[in-house]
């Protein structure tokens, strides 16, 4: 069984195959830039291995057959893939997308923080914009949600202070970006404060790392970054896509921080050659109570489909290299194949409850 530790809403639709490429298109979309963004994404290896494993599963008329099942019961298609590939629940950032249909799997919840950071937010006092931040989130947590999420990486980068006057120095200030009213300041220490509620509450905070879509300050998000926000951190702080392409500095801040977990999503499986590499790298020295599956599946349920599969696969390829090495026993290959899979997010994000 597997779980997938980082997804967002998608669903099952019939689409052309222009529509069934962009679908899973992190870069802009044709209705955002003069370029031809279609063939760009056709020939990503990520399209290419997910149209011969699509071929494999139903056949060459791949989107044509897809888009027959789906119109005969989209639920059902949702369960065939899943069956296929091994997943039995799934954790979902809903800050992205929107909930247009049931998920065939148990799933839980994350609240992302950035979704109560905006004007309305920034209408109120300083005092009462951060009761109204704290109150929330507590009450995300009552009501069944298993932890958060930020994107400060797509905001401010991750070079975050945990400053109050800075903050409400910048609280104030007119500086805006794409996404509004910078206040990198404010946004650093409301990160802080997410952490704080967490580790009170008992639960895991994501936050983005590394590489993503268009829209990413791709020069602060490295995740060392943040080593003096977690160097004594007692809470549980995941570092989705474990950084990558900086996924070995996630890798030895999970060793030497107890607070650093980690797991794969988005690098799996839209880096398909890189799939094996990363795992060999990261368990160079990450705990393995430390690292976690994800797909970072989002729009179509192929993405979380194709994830579990390719990840099954790199890890089988792990398996038959440590063993060659004579570095784990199979014993503890297992045990690391359970946690990696299934157990370390079972009890992270409290599917136990």
């Amino acid at each position: 069984m597997i779980i997938d530790d980082h997804a967002h809403w998608f669903s099952a639709k019939p689409l052309n195959e222009k529509e069934f490429i962009m679908a899973s298109a992190e870069s802009w979309l044709e209705s955002e830039i003069s370029a031809d963004v279609v063939t760009m994404n056709k020939l990503r290896p990520f399209y290419l291995f997910l149209s011969k494993e699509m071929k494999k599963l139903v056949g060459d008329n791949f989107i044509e057959e897809r888009n027959r099942m789906i119109r005969d019961d989209p639920i059902n298609y949702i369960k065939f893939l899943f069956q296929d590939a091994g997943i039995c629940c799934m954790v979902i950032d809903e800050g992205f997308g929107k909930k247009e249909m049931d998920i065939p799997v148990k799933y839980k919840l994350l609240f992302r923080i950035e979704s109560i950071i905006n004007d309305n937010l920034f209408s109120l006092p300083f005092d009462k914009a951060l009761e109204y931040f704290e109150e929330t989130l507590k009450e995300k947590i009552k009501s069944g949600y298993a932890g958060f999420k930020s994107i400060i990486a797509y905001r401010t980068g991750l070079k975050v202070s945990c400053n109050e006057e800075l903050a409400k120095k910048d609280f104030t200030s007119d500086e805006k970006d794409w996404f509004g009213k910078k206040a990198k300041g404010f946004r650093d220490f409301l990160l802080c404060k997410t952490l704080e509620i967490a580790k009170e509450l008992g639960v895991p905070v994501q936050i983005h790392t590394g590489a993503g879509d268009r829209d990413i300050k791709f020069e602060l998000s490295r995740p060392s970054y943040l080593t003096d926000l977690v160097r004594k951190y007692e809470g549980k702080v995941v570092f989705v896509h474990a950084g990558y392409p900086y996924h070995r500095e996630t890798a030895w801040m999970s060793y030497i921080f107890p607070s650093v977990y980690l797991d794969v999503s988005q690098t799996i499986p839209f880096a398909p050659l890189s799939a094996f590499n990363i795992l060999k790298e990261i368990y160079e020295v990450a705990p393995l109570n430390k690292v976690m599956y994800g797909s970072d599946a989002f729009n179509i349920p192929e993405i979380a489909w194709l994830g579990a599969k390719l990840a099954k696969r790199a890890f089988s390829t792990l398996r038959d290299t440590l063993l060659q090495l004579g570095l784990f026993d199979e014993r503890d290959i297992r045990e690391m194949e359970e946690r990696f899979f299934y157990t370390n997010a079972y009890y992270l994000y409290g599917f136990d409850k």
